[in-house]
């Protein structure tokens, strides 16, 4: 079969096991007409969409993926046999029983191993890896150990081989742990046949990277190893980093600002630009934060009767508030006299919903030139 073929069927597949899951009736099978399919994939991606009620992310992100494979391949015209140049096909083997298994037919591959035993574990895996090399014909390889939200560990693996291979992915098994097959390389981002080594290459960095999550060692590093690094590094094989790679990670929240900052430096690409636009981003994180710092003070004060208790009604206030119920071309002053520290200020502006505030300068009491105006 052609790769559109493959991948059709596995459209297919993941159409009828989403669809499933929601409750759709697909009328569909590999034998379907094209037409047929692509109305089952807006039918099924509609309902999947995050925006809709119990819809997924994870769900919706699969189906394009398959769907944009599946296009790709059908404009490349690829006829039957394994393809002569790089193919990106990783798709549900039809032998698999019980559990999802993927045969992949590319020449570079982003392994994850989920539920990763223990950090402790991962010079193992390294070593396992390593010994592996030759009799899995990899050239480059880059891994790391993160955390899931969920606390639990995953592993990931990219690994670029000699020449295309067609091989399952349970050829990579790590202590009977089968890995996950992908055919994007960085944040959704498939492999570009006209740039296939660039594309490979952001797949490399997206594992390097140090990405919130990522495990630090007893000794303080990383879990990150490789023979393929970035070109700030002192490996022996090095690949130059676009800066819109790390860029992508940080909008999509998954390195923190500091090592975004450290990554501009590194990249040397549009420096005071993105800078500038960091800054300003810090700049509006922190200032949320103290809005928020500052309500929760104020309903933690609130909820405390010994601390704060509500004004009361003032019947001479009440009158002049009823003024403005009433359209008029002038309305009388109210003046508020005390001493400091009464809490007059607050008591007028409890009067209003949104009181407008006139203050003399930036200061918040009166300068000491006007302190000789007749208060009276």
């Amino acid at each position: 079969m052609s790769p559109a073929q493959l991948l059709k069927r596995a459209l297919v597949t993941l159409l009828l096991e989403i669809g499933r899951v929601y409750g759709l009736t697909m009328d569909v099978s590999r034998a379907s007409a094209d037409e047929l399919i692509k109305k089952a994939y807006k039918k099924v991606v509609l309902r999947a969409h995050p925006d809709k009620p119990g819809g997924s992310e994870e769900a919706a992100k699969k189906l394009n993926t398959a769907y944009a494979n599946w296009m790709d391949a059908m404009k490349s015209k690829g006829k039957a046999g394994r393809p002569a140049q790089a193919a990106h096909v990783a798709v549900p083997s039809a032998k698999s029983k019980g559990r999802k298994e993927y045969r992949i037919n590319s020449e570079a591959v982003m392994l994850t191993y989920q539920s990763f035993p223990t950090a402790r574990s991962w010079q193992h895996f390294l070593g396992f890896v390593k010994g592996n090399l030759k009799a899995w014909q990899v050239k480059h390889w880059t891994a790391t150990l993160e955390t899931n939200k969920d606390g639990n560990l995953h592993a990931h693996l990219m690994l670029q081989f000699h020449n295309v291979r067609d091989v399952a992915s349970h050829t990579f098994a790590y202590k009977g742990l089968r890995p996950n097959a992908s055919t994007t390389d960085l944040c959704g981002e498939g492999f570009c046949r006209k740039r296939m080594q660039p594309s490979i290459n952001r797949g490399m960095f997206y594992v390097f990277a140090n990405k919130i999550g990522t495990v630090q060692l007893a000794s303080g590093s990383l879990a990150v190893a490789g023979n393929y690094t970035p070109c700030w590094t002192d490996g022996q094989i090095t690949y130059m980093v676009d800066a819109r790679w790390p860029e992508t990670l940080w909008k999509q929240r998954k390195v923190s600002h500091d090592v975004w900052r450290e990554y501009i430096n590194q990249c040397r690409t549009g420096v005071a630009g993105r800078t500038r636009n960091l800054d300003e981003v810090v700049k509006n994180e922190k200032r949320k934060a103290r809005e928020q710092t500052m309500a929760e003070r104020a309903k933690r004060i609130k909820a405390n009767p010994d601390l704060y208790q509500p004004f009361p009604q003032v019947p001479l206030a009440q009158q002049w508030l009823a003024c403005f119920q009433r359209d008029a071309l002038r309305y009388p002053f109210l003046v508020v006299i005390g001493r400091s520290g009464t809490g007059k200020t607050e008591w007028a502006k409890s009067l209003f919903r949104n009181p407008l505030i006139l203050r003399i300068g930036k200061l918040e009491h009166f300068p000491d030139a006007m302190r000789s105006f007749d208060r009276d």
